[in-house]
C-alpha cells in the first residue's frame, strides 16, 4: 500500500508540473490543458513514469473492460510462457462477436436477441481504442511535432534528447525532461520555463518546484526537500537574476517558486489540484509551528505572498513576473552551473519557447 501511495505521489506531482507547462505554452487554454490531454502528453515525454503500461493514473482512467483484458494478458502470458498483449486478446474477441452478429443479420434474428452481444462489442471497441498505440496527432499530444532543427540556444543540460512542438502562434516549444534513472526515486518536480522577448531578444526565466502537501499543510522537516530548495536558491537567487534592470512596471523579479500540490488520495479520484505559487525567498517569513512542534507552511501562512495558478500564468506570459531579462550570454553562464538544479531525486521539465 505504501509503495502504491508513493508511486501515486510521484505521478501526480509530475502530471501537475507538465500540465502547468502546457497551460503556460498554450496561454491558459483549458481545452489543451485538460488532465486527459496532459496525461497523454506526459506519457510521451516520460513513458517510464506516465506511459500507459506503467502509470497508475492512466490505468485507473481506463474502462473496466480494458482493465479486464490487461489482467487476462498478464496471466495468459504467464501460462503460455510467452508475451500475450491485451490488444491481441481484444481484437480476437471483437472478431468473434462480429462473426456472431453477421450470422444473426444473415438469418434476420430479432435485434432484442442480440442486444447483449452488441453491448459487449461496443465495450470491446472502446477497449481497443484505449489499448491501441495513439498517433501523435495535434489533438492527442496538444501540439504538432515540429522539425528537429538544431538552434543556437542556451541549454540547461546537453546529452538529453529533446522534443520540439509547434505552437498555434507559430513559435516552437522545446521540451527536455531530465529525471532520475528510476521513477521511484522521485520526491518532487521542477519546471524551468524560458520566455523569449521578441522585441529585446532577451530571455526571462521562472522555476517552479512542486511538492505534495495534505490538507493545505506542509512540514519543513524533510532534509531532501530543504536541500532542493537550497539548490534552487543557489541556481537562481544567489546569481543576481532577481535584481531588476528595467524601469518598466512589473512585480519583483522573483524567479524561484514553491508550488504545494494537493495530495491525491486514490488513483481513481477526480483530478483537481488548486495551488499557490510562493516565492522561495518568502518561505521563512511564512513558516509557523505545527501541533508537533515542527516548522510548517499552511495556506493561511502563505496566501499573503503567494499567487494563484491562473494569476501566475497570466502575469508570466505578460512579462510581469519571472527573472529580470537576461541576454543569451548571461543565460549561458547561468546554465553552465545548472547541475545544481538537476537533482537525482527530482524531475526537471525544461522548456524553451522561441520563434521559428
Amino acid at each position: 500500500m505504501e509503495e502504491n501511495n508513493n508511486r501515486l505521489n510521484q505521478e501526480w506531482v509530475t502530471l501537475n508540473a507538465v500540465r502547468y507547462m502546457v497551460k503556460l505554452a498554450s496561454k491558459g487554454s483549458m481545452s489543451k490543458s485538460t488532465y486527459d490531454n496532459t496525461l497523454e502528453f506526459a506519457g510521451d515525454l516520460y513513458p517510464e513514469l506516465l506511459g500507459p503500461e506503467n502509470s497508475l493514473l492512466k490505468r485507473e482512467r481506463e474502462s473496466d473492460t480494458t482493465k479486464e483484458y490487461r489482467q487476462r494478458a498478464e496471466l495468459e502470458s504467464l501460462r503460455e510462457e510467452t508475451e500475450v498483449s491485451a490488444l491481441e486478446l481484444v481484437l480476437k474477441d471483437i472478431a468473434e462477436y462480429e462473426s456472431l452478429l453477421d450470422v444473426a443479420k444473415a438469418n434476420q434474428k430479432d435485434r432484442k436477441r442480440t442486444d447483449q452481444l452488441k453491448r459487449r462489442l461496443s465495450q470491446l471497441d472502446k477497449a481497443k481504442k484505449e489499448l491501441e498505440p495513439k498517433a501523435h496527432s495535434e489533438n492527442q499530444l496538444i501540439f504538432r511535432d515540429a522539425y528537429n532543427v538544431e538552434r543556437n540556444l542556451p541549454e540547461l543540460s546537453k546529452g538529453h534528447a529533446h522534443k520540439d512542438f509547434r505552437l498555434t502562434d507559430g513559435k516552437i516549444l522545446r521540451v527536455r525532461v531530465l529525471h532520475p534513472d528510476r521513477p521511484e526515486h522521485i520526491t518532487g518536480a521542477d519546471i524551468i520555463y524560458e520566455r523569449h522577448n521578441d522585441r529585446t531578444g532577451c530571455i526571462s526565466i521562472v522555476a517552479v518546484q512542486y511538492k505534495i502537501w495534505e490538507n493545505r499543510k506542509m512540514y519543513l522537516s524533510d532534509d531532501r526537500m530543504n536541500g532542493q530548495i537550497d539548490k534552487m536558491r543557489e541556481f537562481l537567487c544567489n546569481k543576481g537574476i532577481c535584481q531588476s534592470n528595467s524601469d518598466e512596471y512589473r512585480f519583483p523579479c522573483c524567479s524561484g517558486f514553491l508550488r504545494p500540490t494537493d495530495k491525491l488520495q486514490t488513483a481513481e479520484q477526480k483530478f483537481i489540484s488548486t495551488g499557490e505559487h510562493l516565492p522561495i525567498c518568502k518561505i521563512e517569513e511564512c513558516t509557523s509551528y505545527g501541533k508537533r512542534g515542527g516548522l510548517q507552511l499552511t495556506y493561511d501562512d502563505i496566501k499573503e505572498y503567494s499567487l494563484s495558478g491562473d494569476l501566475f500564468e497570466e502575469l508570466f506570459n505578460r512579462g510581469k513576473i519571472g527573472s529580470r531579462e537576461l541576454t543569451r550570454n548571461e543565460l549561458e553562464d547561468l546554465y553552465h552551473e545548472a547541475s545544481v538544479i538537476d537533482s537525482s531525486d527530482t524531475v526537471v521539465i525544461y522548456v524553451q519557447e522561441f520563434d521559428t
